[in-house]
Parts: C-alpha cells; sequence; structure tokens
C-alpha cells in the first residue's frame, strides 16, 4: 500500500486550517464594521418601555401622579436612538406628550446610567414663560371634567416630527388628597352664612326691630354673597386641580364689584331713607309736645300776659306739623317683616317688579355660565365689556329705582 508523506500532508492540513481561520475573521470583522455603521447613518425610531410612573420625594414609586411630580419614562432602545442618524438625535430635544398632547417646555432629564429612562416634571408653565400660555390650555384639556383619576396615555416628541407612542400610560390623580378639607371648609362657610341669614340680619333690607319678626331680605346683599361663593369656589377648585394661585381674572373682579356696588348704594339709599325718616319723626315728636305745651298754657285763666305771642307760635308749630306729616307720608315706611326668600328678593308695594326680576334673572344666567366656564376650562371667564356693562345697567336700574321705591 502507498503512503502518504506524514510531514507534507501535516504541512498541507496546517496551511489550510489557517486560510480557513482567517476566511472566517475577516468576513465577521468587515460585517461588525457594517453593522455599526448602519444605526448612525439611518434613522431609528424610538420605542418606549411599557413602564411609566411618577416618584415621590424619596425616589419611591407612586401609585397616581400629580402636578409637580417627576415622571419617568422607560424605553427599550434609547442608546441606539442616540447613536443613530450620526449621533444627531439628543434627549434634552425631546418634549413629553400625555393624550396626543405636546406638552410645551416639559423636556426631559437624563438618560440614566443604564440609558433606560428619562425623568420629565410634570408641572404647570407660567403664563410669561416660553410656551407656557399652550402649556396651561393642554394641562386645562386634561384635567378639565375629570374624575378623581385619570390614565393617560404617554408618549415623547421630537421637534417637527410625529410623536413615539408605546404601552406606557400613568394615573394622574386629578384632586390632592386634602381635597375634602376645601370642601367640608366651604360647605361649612355656606351653611354658616345660611344660618346667619336666618338668625341675624346680615342679608336683609334693614335691622329688624327688638323682639319683632324679621324683616325683608335684600336683593343687593343676597347678589353679593352669591357672587362671593360662586367666586371662592372657583378659584379653590381651579386651585385644587392645577395649583394655580392666580387665577382671578379681571372680569371676576369686575363682577364683584359691580355686585358689591350695588350692595353699596342700595345701603345708601336705605340709609339716608331711614335717617330721614328718624330726623322727620323726631321732629314730629317735639312739635307734638310743644303744641301740646303751648294748649295748656293758652287754656289758663286769667290769659298770660304773652297771649299773642303763644298764638303765634302755635300757628307756626300747627303748619310746621302738618308740612312734617306731609313728608313723613311721601316717605317709604321702614321694610316690613320677610314673607319668604323669593318674594323678598322681588318684590315691592305692588308685587313683583321687573327691575328687580330683571337683576336676579341676569345674576342667575351669568352665575351659571360662569359655574360651565370654570369646570370645562379651568379658568374663570373673562366677560366682555358688552355683558359686564349689561350687567351693571341692570344693578344701576335697581339702585335707581329704589330711590322712590315704597314699601313692600
Amino acid at each position: 500500500m502507498q503512503r502518504f508523506p506524514i510531514v507534507p500532508t501535516i504541512l498541507i492540513l496546517t496551511a489550510t486550517t489557517l486560510w480557513a481561520q482567517q476566511t472566517t475573521t475577516n468576513p465577521g470583522a468587515g460585517s461588525a464594521a457594517v453593522a455599526q455603521s448602519v444605526p448612525q447613518n439611518k434613522a431609528v425610531d424610538l420605542m418606549l418601555d411599557a413602564a411609566a410612573g411618577c416618584r415621590d420625594a424619596e425616589g419611591k414609586p407612586k401609585k397616581a401622579c400629580e402636578l409637580g411630580d417627576p415622571i419617568v419614562v422607560g424605553f427599550i432602545n434609547l442608546r441606539e436612538w442616540m447613536e443613530a442618524d450620526q449621533g444627531k438625535n439628543k434627549p434634552a430635544d425631546l418634549v413629553l406628550v400625555l393624550d396626543n398632547r405636546v406638552m410645551k417646555g416639559l423636556n426631559p432629564r437624563g438618560p440614566d446610567v443604564r440609558y433606560k429612562e428619562l425623568e420629565f416634571d410634570m408641572k404647570r408653565l407660567g403664563g410669561d414663560q416660553a410656551g407656557g400660555a399652550d402649556n396651561r390650555d393642554d394641562w386645562n384639556a386634561l384635567l378639565s371634567r375629570s374624575k378623581t383619576r385619570r390614565v393617560l396615555q404617554v408618549g415623547v416628541a421630537l421637534g417637527g416630527t410625529a410623536p413615539y407612542f408605546g404601552p406606557a400610560t400613568i394615573t394622574v390623580q386629578v384632586f390632592p388628597s386634602y381635597s375634602p378639607l376645601i370642601v367640608a371648609f366651604l360647605l361649612a362657610l355656606l351653611v354658616l352664612l345660611v344660618l346667619m341669614a336666618r338668625m341675624s340680619d346680615i342679608l336683609r333690607d334693614a335691622p329688624s326691630p327688638d323682639g319683632g319678626p324679621r324683616t325683608s331680605y335684600s336683593l343687593a346683599r343676597c347678589q353679593m354673597a352669591f357672587w362671593f361663593f360662586i367666586i371662592v369656589g372657583a378659584y379653590n377648585y381651579i386651585w385644587m386641580v392645577t395649583g394655580d394661585r392666580d387665577s382671578i381674572t379681571q372680569g371676576a373682579l369686575i363682577l364683584m364689584g359691580i355686585s358689591a356696588a350695588t350692595g353699596l348704594g342700595a345701603t345708601v339709599v336705605d340709609s339716608s331713607k331711614r335717617d330721614q325718616r328718624q330726623s322727620l319723626g323726631n321732629e314730629r315728636d317735639a312739635l307734638t309736645a310743644r303744641l301740646a305745651g303751648l294748649a295748656a298754657g293758652l287754656g289758663v285763666v286769667p290769659p298770660p300776659a304773652n297771649l299773642t305771642d303763644l298764638q303765634s307760635e302755635q300757628q307756626q308749630k300747627q303748619a310746621r306739623l302738618a308740612a312734617v306729616q306731609t313728608a313723613l307720608s311721601n316717605l317709604p315706611s321702614p321694610p316690613g317683616a320677610s314673607t319668604n326668600f323669593v318674594l323678598d328678593i322681588l318684590r315691592d308695594e305692588t308685587g313683583v317688579s321687573i327691575h328687580r326680576f330683571q337683576m336676579a334673572a341676569w345674576t342667575i344666567v351669568l352665575g351659571f355660565v360662569f359655574i360651565v366656564a370654570v369646570t370645562r376650562s379651568l379658568a374663570m371667564p373673562d366677560f366682555n365689556a358688552t355683558l359686564l356693562g349689561l350687567m351693571g345697567i341692570s344693578s344701576g336700574t335697581y339702585v335707581g329705582f329704589k330711590i322712590p321705591d315704597p314699601p313692600k
């Protein structure tokens, strides 16, 4: 049998093995080089992880987020996205997206050391900050007419491109944990006012007589109380949901001013009538007493030496007494006793008066519009000058008619 030479065979096998190893290594190195160059030259879609949530001051996860909390958003390929497109993608350029709303001004911090998370602050920007107006409008739209909690879809967006979405969601606590205390305080304040209105003269036309029935309710004072509670309630509602402490608008301020001016005007008119009535009443009593004294003096026998002077004074006093009684009869008498709340604020001596009905109707209508606007937009409405002028005319008409207004 012919045998192969041992040494040449070994040399051939060794050379073949080395060539095979070199061939295997070179393509692998080339493929790795190609794989590294692809993500640097091509765009990569950023993929969100399902993990998203908020943390407290100690860094522990929270069951529900609140405005002001940091929200952590997880990603699957954050490092690859940053390295793609020649490294042009910067996490700091991303903006938080909640339920398809790009929350302007909410840029992230990070990434973390594992390139898995970015952290955003769930804050409501001030109106004077860049993008603040849009940011506040978006938060108002997200949180208005919401229940205690709301689930929001989380995404991120890079300027000018479509947002990146994933399975991430967060639960937002719309009302803070202390909101029941605020509601209880407002209800207690309302109950206290109702009790005081029934037991005192805080909402009535004039002081009630001692031991007598309560006087009728005042429309102007009730309007003041109405707007006070609506605006206080709206302010607390907006503050609880958004944390905004500067929510009172110029329109709300003017409404309170109109109601205050109406109440002040009505009080001045009522006080003037009361003072005039009291002054004339005191003068009538003094004249009656003096005439009684003159009659006694004129009736003595023999007649006094100044009989002529006494008779002249008697005639003057009688004429003045007649004038005082005429003036008193032309003045409205003191407010009458209360019948019921609705009739008290709407009626005068002829029944329900149109100027009172108009003022009460516009107050209720604008109050309803005010409440609905606050719940829908988380902002107090700023009524235009025409509508505020209409409210002012209605209140001015009420005060104007009150000047010659006879008693109820």
